[in-house]
């Protein structure tokens, strides 16, 4: 009798525990989903709310207020070119020389104070750019957390097959309601997969943003440097010009006619030499090394590429009375100087008033190649050097307004563009 009992008091708590056990488990289950869908309103609210919005906004209007002295800037700089072209136009005088001078001048200064504002504009927003990278790796974090929850949702119910879940309910209604809020979950985390995804593209697209920020403040470091030693050379034009003169304007237009004959003698003595050169090279036959060279790749001749004048720069002090001939090369007294290919050097000369101490080497392809306002030369007439080969070291000699290498490009006797065959 008493085992009939106690089996009949088991059944019914067994009874008990069945019907009791799937409103707990719904409750834990609603309860989880509650939760999930409170986090997600704060994960929201944080992404909307985070604590370096304010700082972000400070970092756009201080951003804007710079672009606004850049704009102003830009109107002044302006106005100096349109200075420099006006009396470029005018006959050539002492005067309307040191004007443009003095305008060119003015204008470096402002360039240089315009980079200098693009510079703090690119570093305000570097910092802009990694505030906004913490906050979205905050997100990430935060995200992260909440897809775990549901997947561990998730994960307890795939233990249990429909029928099980369907026996441990009451009615076929709790059990549909049951089933719709486990399909509501897995649309819901669905969705939570494409936010967090989007998140991880966003933050991909701010490192990649970083990086280009960071590259253009290098390269305006790098033209801020050019445009400093821009204006150091315009400085030394000028500073040539009234030692020369001694401010007087017959003495200028003398120099100017001096340089002119000596820059054209220059120019005919290099062509003539080139092609006489050339024939007896080629009358030599096969075992004239000179004769086996292949076609030219002209390398830089320095190894820094800071270019203060361009072939034919518009901004040429002296283009009124001459186009300049190739490009200059900005670097300090003493800089190895390489030859851009291997060739045969055609001529060295030394203390010439246009030129100064220059080497000419010529190469294949009726092409030549010349180093001019050399300090030092490492090589001499009627050899052979490589590519790559130092052959002198950069000076100030001759007509020029300090340390740089003057290097030009000929074809056929002719100088040309030498960014047209540099690789």
């Amino acid at each position: 009798m008493l085992e009939e009992v106690k089996i009949l008091r088991l059944a019914k708590y067994h009874i008990i525990a069945l019907i009791v056990m799937p409103i707990l488990l719904l409750g834990v289950f609603l309860f989880t989903v509650s939760t999930l869908y409170a986090e997600e309103d704060t994960l929201a609210e944080d992404v909307e709310t985070s604590e370096n919005e304010e700082l972000v906004a400070e970092l756009n209007k201080q951003i804007g207020d710079q672009h606004k002295k850049i704009d102003e800037l830009a109107e002044r700089i302006s106005e100096h070119k349109q200075s420099i072209k006006k009396f470029q136009g005018q006959a050539a005088s002492l005067r309307s020389q040191v004007y443009i001078l003095d305008n060119q001048m003015a204008k470096t200064e402002l360039d240089i104070e315009a980079k200098e504002e693009e510079v703090t504009v690119t570093e305000l927003e570097i910092e802009r750019v990694e505030l906004e990278m913490v906050d979205g790796e905050e997100s990430i974090e935060k995200q992260k957390d909440y897809l775990s929850a549901f997947i561990r949702l998730l994960d307890y119910y795939d233990d249990k097959d429909y029928l099980s879940v369907l026996l441990n309910n009451g009615s076929f209604s709790e059990f549909f309601d049951q089933v719709n809020n486990i399909e509501g979950i897995e649309e819901d985390l669905q969705k939570s997969l494409n936010r967090f995804q989007e998140m991880l593209e966003k933050l991909e697209d701010q490192k990649e943003e970083l990086n280009d920020k960071r590259d253009k403040l290098s390269e305006l470091l790098s033209k801020l440097e050019d445009e400093r030693i821009s204006l150091s050379a315009q400085v030394g034009t000028k500073q040539y010009l009234i030692r020369e003169t001694s401010n007087s304007e017959s003495r200028y237009q003398v120099l100017i006619s001096n340089l002119k004959q000596e820059q054209l003698s220059a120019n005919n003595a290099i062509a003539g030499m080139e092609r006489q050169l050339r024939q007896e090279l080629e009358k030599r036959g096969e075992e004239e090394k000179f004769n086996s060279f292949g076609e030219p790749a002209l390398i830089w001749p320095t190894v820094s590429r800071r270019i203060t004048s361009t072939y034919h720069d518009p901004d040429y002090p002296y283009r009124h009375l001459f186009e300049h001939s190739g490009l200059d090369v900005g670097i300090p007294t003493g800089t190895p100087i390489k030859a851009a290919e291997a060739g045969y050097v055609a001529r060295v000369s030394i203390g010439t008033k246009w030129y100064g101490n220059y080497i000419m080497i010529i190469h294949n392809n009726n092409l030549a190649t010349l180093y001019a306002h050399l300090n030092t030369v490492n090589v001499s007439t009627d050899q052979y050097v490589g590519r790559g080969q130092v052959i002198g070291g950069s000076g100030s000699t001759g007509f020029s307004s300090g340390p740089h290498l003057h290097f030009e490009v000929r074809s056929n006797g002719i100088p040309v563009n030498p960014l047209n065959y540099i690789r």
